[in-house]
């Protein structure tokens, strides 16, 4: 039997609607990133040795068979978070 795991603490969350879904960005402390849609996990990024640049995106699907592309991009080293749907810019700001 597993124990269960204790959920993370952000330290920096941001709702964005996209269409009739929300989506959430949140930063942990541990420098990973995760895009939640509609409150399930859909990607998360952990930094790695080659990069300092934290990425995660999906595609959404919406009704009639419409999409929206979302793009997170989070700056570990300046701390800045950028989010994009359909390559617009609807989040940018510097976080600490």
């Amino acid at each position: 039997m597993s124990s269960p795991v204790p959920p993370v603490e952000p330290v920096y969350s941001v709702n964005i609607p996209v269409g009739h879904k929300s989506c959430t960005v949140t930063v942990l402390r541990n420098n990973e990133l995760r895009l939640y849609v509609a409150n399930c996990l859909r990607k998360k990024g952990t930094l790695d040795e080659s990069s300092e640049i934290l990425l995660v995106s999906s595609n959404i699907e919406l009704y009639w068979e419409e999409h929206s592309y979302v793009e997170a991009r989070y700056d570990c080293v300046k701390h800045t978070l950028q989010i994009r749907v359909n390559q617009r810019t609807v989040f940018n700001k510097t976080i600490l």
